[in-house]
């Protein structure tokens, strides 16, 4: 089965995802103030490559027993640390942390948030006993009035996650992807939707992503196709440069061969200007 997604000369989006960085230590942010108003929140995203955790600490030992934490037991990923320095925070917002870590490295991928009165998971996982067993370790640590959320999805088997995968390209929402006039430049503008397609990449490491670039039908076809496969090759270099396998990208130019809309009009001709992306 192949599932494609259009874009009108654009693309982009995402499972559960950030996009990051490693290195062998983690970066720390430049500290800013914090006001003692300001509630504690702490956010980790997790996927098969990447680790994020940002969010307000309690001291400099917190943050660097997260940071230890997070390279021991996500020793394969990418990860940044961003913190801001809290205010009047409890020993249980410490304990807390390093649980809701735990819990979510059991997870292939996951996004969790804690606050003072709440925590919020969501997560795939390989292992639902493993899960389960380390969300029943956090909750034994969580302040006694803090209410726990979890939405887990249960992956069975590696077919069940490409299908999944499958299931999450095929509802990505995108935006735009625009190139300069009559080449194969991309617009800045382009890059943020670019990297959501590198985060979805990085949450499904197994997928194939076909990039095909397509043209209206105004000049000559030869300069079409090799203009179409060009722009295809852009998007693909600046996938590889965030990070993506160019083995993973397979890169076609169709010129104006497969037209979506009437070529007569102008609009017709903008909707035929576009890149499509395919799993494969």
């Amino acid at each position: 089965m192949r599932v494609t997604y259009t874009i009108l000369a654009f693309v982009a989006g995402i499972l559960l995802t950030v996009s990051l960085h490693r290195d062998s230590t983690l970066q720390d942010a430049t500290p800013v103030p914090v006001s003692p108003l300001t509630d504690p929140y702490l956010t980790i995203s997790s996927s098969p490559q990447r680790l994020s955790i940002t969010g307000i600490s309690a001291s400099d030992f917190h943050e660097n027993s997260l940071q230890r934490q997070a390279v021991t037991t996500f020793e394969n990923a990418e990860v940044r640390s961003e913190f801001l320095p809290g205010v009047l925070i409890g020993e249980d917002w410490v304990t807390t942390s390093h649980q809701l870590l735990h819990a979510v490295e059991s997870m292939a991928s996951a996004e969790a948030q804690m606050s003072n009165g709440s925590i919020e998971i969501r997560g795939v996982t390989a292992d639902a006993s493993l899960t389960a067993s380390r969300i029943d370790s956090l909750r034994e640590f969580m302040p006694a009035a803090a209410q726990l959320s979890t939405d887990i999805i249960v992956i069975r088997s590696q077919a069940s996650l490409d299908e999944l995968c499958r299931k999450v390209f095929a509802s990505l929402v995108l935006g735009p992807v625009s190139f300069a006039e009559s080449s194969a430049d991309l617009r800045r503008a382009s890059f943020a939707t670019l990297d959501r397609i590198t985060d979805f990449a990085y949450d499904c490491p197994s997928v194939t992503i076909a990039i095909t670039g397509h043209t209206d039908a105004s000049g000559d076809e030869s300069w079409n196709r090799k203009l179409s496969l060009a722009r295809a090759q852009a998007v693909a270099d600046r996938l590889t440069a965030n990070g993506i396998d160019a083995q993973r990208l397979v890169v076609e130019g169709a010129g104006s061969s497969d037209p979506v809309a009437d070529n007569s009009k102008s609009y017709g001709r903008e909707l035929n200007r576009r890149i499509e992306f395919e799993l494969r």
